[in-house]
């Protein structure tokens, strides 16, 4: 028994062993891969199997190819979106910058446009004049006062009218060593001697307070007195230089049953607004009154 079965056979059976070699195979196949290669890249002859392969096998490709397609084109759409706000905030901040520089150039012009009609109006003036710059409003909501810087040579006085580039805007009332105190036309019964430009007509401004126009008091209902009609200083007492200009008439009410007519006026100068002013030096005092009218007045309070 055991010599019987001490020999196995290595190799399998001739059964299984039908057939040509791998190599054989292998080399059969190559051959004719070169050979269809060779006539379909001489010949052509290939040309339309292969668009028809082509053509099926496009849509898989084009399947294939979606996810990368969509992946890219979310990313540059975020990108681009990304890019947009980028450029939209660096250009909202360069129009910022232009629109701050056009109204600061426009501010300047504007500045320079008052500081030469003030010079103006400094050259024109009989009388001396000073700039100041006002500093800040009066913190009384109820007062019309205004101040402004005074620097250390400039000698102003008390009684000093004060001017902008389109008319009066009122009185030095106090100075200080480092600023001064305006009065403000507006100032409630706060009085300015004016006359009607068109006329002459001598009449008193008086202002009544803030938020309300100043108005002519006094004034007879049958006088020659027309809106539009510009009032300038007359200089009567000697409290303002002549002829600056200080209000518009606006309105003209007449009553019958009232002696006096109502009129509104308009002042001409800035007077919440006002960034540099003249302050004027004021006029010679007027020369004393005749002595006639002083006996007649004395004996007129004797008689009181």
């Amino acid at each position: 028994m055991h010599g019987r079965f001490t020999s196995l056979p290595s190799e399998p059976p001739r059964f299984f062993n039908r057939g040509p070699s791998p190599i054989a195979r292998l080399t059969f196949f190559g051959v004719i891969s070169i050979a269809i290669m060779f006539i379909d890249a001489r010949f052509r002859t290939l040309e339309t199997v292969r668009m028809a392969i082509a053509t099926v096998v496009y849509p898989v490709q084009q399947a294939a190819l979606l996810p990368a397609q969509m992946a890219t084109r979310v990313g540059q759409f975020f990108d681009t979106r990304d890019d947009l706000r980028a450029e939209n905030t660096k250009l909202k901040a360069e129009l910022l910058v232009a629109s701050q520089a056009q109204q600061s150039q426009v501010a300047a012009k504007q500045e320079s446009d008052r500081l030469s009609k003030l010079l103006n109006i400094s050259q024109t003036a009989s009388t001396k004049a000073q700039a100041a710059r006002v500093v800040y409003l009066g913190r009384d909501p109820f007062s019309q006062k205004a101040f402004v810087d005074r620097g250390a040579t400039q000698a102003f006085e008390s009684g000093s009218a004060v001017v902008d580039e389109l008319g009066l805007l009122g009185q030095l009332t106090r100075v200080h060593p480092l600023f001064a105190e305006i009065t403000l036309l507006t100032e409630k019964d706060f009085a300015v001697p004016v006359k009607i430009e068109r006329t002459s007509m001598r009449a008193l401004l008086y202002g009544r307070g803030p938020g309300k126009l100043p108005e002519l008091r006094y004034v007879a209902s049958n006088a020659d007195v027309k809106e539009g009609d510009l009032l300038l200083t007359s200089s009567i007492d000697g409290l303002y230089p002549s002829n600056i200009r200080v209000a518009r008439i606006t309105g003209v009410q007449r009553d019958a049953e009232s002696a006096f007519a109502r009129i509104e006026c308009m002042p001409t100068a800035a007077v919440a607004g006002a960034e540099t002013v003249l302050v004027l030096d004021k006029p010679p005092a007027p020369a004393p009154r005749p002595a006639l009218e002083v006996a007649t007045e004395s004996s007129a309070k004797k008689r009181r």
